[in-house]
């Protein structure tokens, strides 16, 4: 039988588009007593002491020197850095830090774009020890900072408080973001790319030593179909089933979702992967949508999914809006190349939406509307926001 373990870190959204280092310092924090420090200051910490490699916004060794130096005096711990050869060595580092020091850690993911917290996991079993490898992990619970505020779910700009309105669901705040081990080391936890930290898994958690590779390995995830892409009825079906399977149901934080039903579908590719489909469904109940789950659009295995803040409805506009906001606005181009008209004769739209990891959007649950205008492509995120390009391989945003 599979066991949870979740902290109650309150979810705050990062203050810019690249403060998502500071975002994550201002939740773990604020768990161990420091209470909620300003995210300015944090950032300043995070990029001044980021100095084992340039062109870091936060760098690995400037969090870790945030952490160790705002934490209050009765913590009785200190941050240490992890960049470990192995995906799964600090998945278990994460989960230990969790279950035996109750405190968040703080991951590196989507290559070395972006920070998040990690406040949860479901596993075989609770690890032992610090060296234990003998579970298999399930799912982790994620706090993801972006997107920036001012913006969807929170509408006020900062200082935060107990009550600012940050977060995906929950009360006071608190993020329920649940993603399968398959889709985290897919997704999310894939190493970083290159420099100093070239091929290592990078993450903030407590001082002990890690596990040793190996263990058992956690099972794959069941395909159903052909590999073509599935029917939006078929996808609202195994949405359900991977919450039931998932065991996300029977937790308190996400009983109200029972009486939750699928309302469409929308698919999206993945622009930097081949042959790569998801799909999102949302679920509605009581008048409003009350979560999102994330379906491989080709093999049917549920990936993730997240709650809506209680205050909150769905967000995304359809294809149609998409086009006419284009219409009404002249876009700026990339590299001082002016401004582009656009007409609706010459507009080609993309069949379905696309996603990857970018300044613009770094949570999977906002892909894009992508449109061609002569050699240009202007993309409007599902929540309206225009681009007329997507920004790649910062470092720590």
């Amino acid at each position: 039988m599979a066991v949870s373990e979740n902290l109650a870190v309150q979810h705050h959204q990062q203050d810019t588009d690249y403060y998502c280092g500071a975002a994550c310092a201002q939740m773990v924090l604020e768990t161990i007593g420091a209470g909620i420090l300003d995210q300015d200051d944090l950032y300043a910490d995070n990029n001044g002491h980021s100095t084992i490699e340039t062109n870091w916004y936060t760098g690995p060794d400037g969090l870790q020197w945030t952490m160790n130096d705002r934490r209050p005096a009765g913590f009785g711990n200190y941050f240490a850095l992890f960049s470990l050869d192995t995906e799964e060595q600090i998945s278990r580092k994460i989960c230990w830090t969790i279950h035996h020091y109750q405190v968040a850690p703080i991951a590196l993911v989507y290559g070395w774009d972006h920070w998040l917290v990690v406040r949860g996991y479901t596993a075989s079993a609770h690890p032992a020890s610090s060296a234990d490898n003998s579970y298999t992990i399930d799912s982790f619970d994620l706090n993801n900072p972006w997107p920036p505020v001012p913006s969807s779910p929170a509408t006020l700009p900062p200082p935060h408080d107990a009550t600012d309105g940050c977060g995906s669901g929950g009360t006071r705040g608190i993020a329920n973001e649940n993603v399968t081990y398959a889709t985290w080391q897919s997704t999310y936890m894939t190493g970083v790319p290159g420099g100093h930290w070239s091929g290592k898994f990078v993450a903030v958690c407590d001082p002990e030593p890690p596990a040793k590779r190996g263990g058992p390995r956690p099972k794959n995830p069941e395909r159903h179909g052909d590999g073509s892409i599935i029917g939006p009825n078929a996808l609202a079906e195994l949405a359900l089933a991977g919450l039931r399977d998932q065991g996300l149901l029977k937790r308190e934080d996400w009983a109200h979702l029972r009486r939750a039903k699928p309302s469409g579908s929308v698919l999206v590719e993945r622009l930097d992967r081949r042959q790569e489909f998801y799909a999102l469904v949302p679920l509605r109940a009581a008048r409003r949508t009350v979560a999102t789950v994330s379906v491989d659009a080709r093999w049917g295995f549920y990936r993730q999914a997240a709650l809506t803040p209680e205050d909150h409805d769905h967000p995304w506009i359809s294809q149609k809006e998409a086009l006419d906001l284009l219409l009404k606005r002249r876009v700026e181009l990339p590299e001082r190349l002016g401004r582009l008209r656009i007409r609706k004769e010459i507009v080609c739209l993309y069949p379905h939406l696309v996603w990857r990891p970018c300044r613009e959007s770094l949570s999977p649950y906002y892909p894009f509307y992508m449109f061609s205008v002569g050699n240009h492509r202007l993309y409007v995120r599902i929540d309206g926001e225009v681009f007329s390009s997507l920004t790649l391989n910062l470092k720590g945003i």
